[in-house]
């Protein structure tokens, strides 16, 4: 058999083999989510359901596959993370009484050890007066056991005002105090000359 061939045969059946395993090392893909992004809905107990192009690793209630919500302005989750696997969904319900942007959070697991994670914005309206005393996910597992966000590493941080206020103050600092060295350099060079000038 000539060399030509030996190389066509290899290369045939490696691209054979790539697309036969292609399939199986595919990445969890989110397909679709309800309610979609930007959509506003109405106040209350809230279902979020989110498809995939696969169904998402079963690695226990609260862990692995999780949906958060937090305030958009402020990044405060609302709540733990949590939800439910349903075939190629994950779903949870949210219970939201005041109006505003919101940022579903959400972490999948993939069967081949990929994490994805991403969010989308959605807008709550409040037209009926609806009261709620424990806003964000409702997360109980099976046996009925509440999971708390301390138990667990959130997916959204609240935002410090006031380090960012103090940040900016830090950069006006370093603005004016520059400016003030250079001041500073510049008369003294200037009085440098004027009395080279008189000598």
């Amino acid at each position: 058999m000539k060399l030509s061939t030996k190389i066509s045969l290899f290369l045939a059946t490696s691209g054979l083999f790539l697309l036969s395993a292609a399939p199986a090392l595919a990445h969890n893909e989110l397909i679709e989510t309800a309610p979609a992004g930007g959509e506003s809905v109405q106040a209350g107990l809230i279902p979020i359901t989110l498809s995939f192009s696969e169904e998402p690793l079963d690695l226990g209630f609260g862990e692995g596959n999780l949906i958060a919500i937090a305030d958009a302005a402020t990044g405060e989750q609302l709540g733990a993370a949590c939800a439910e696997i349903v075939g190629t969904e994950l779903t949870t319900t949210v219970d939201i009484a005041k109006s505003g942007e919101y940022k579903i959070l959400y972490k999948t697991a993939s069967d081949d050890g990929h994490i994805a994670t991403g969010d989308f914005l959605i807008t709550v309206v409040n037209d009926t007066n609806y009261q709620t005393e424990t806003p964000g996910n409702l997360c109980v597992d099976a046996n009925g056991t509440v999971i708390s966000p301390t138990d667990q590493e959130p997916l959204s941080v609240k935002q410090s005002s006031v380090g960012a206020l103090e940040g900016l103050f830090i950069g006006i600092g370093f603005i004016v105090l520059g400016s003030v060295v250079s001041a500073i350099l510049i008369t003294r060079k200037q009085k440098r000359e004027d009395y080279k000038r008189y000598e």
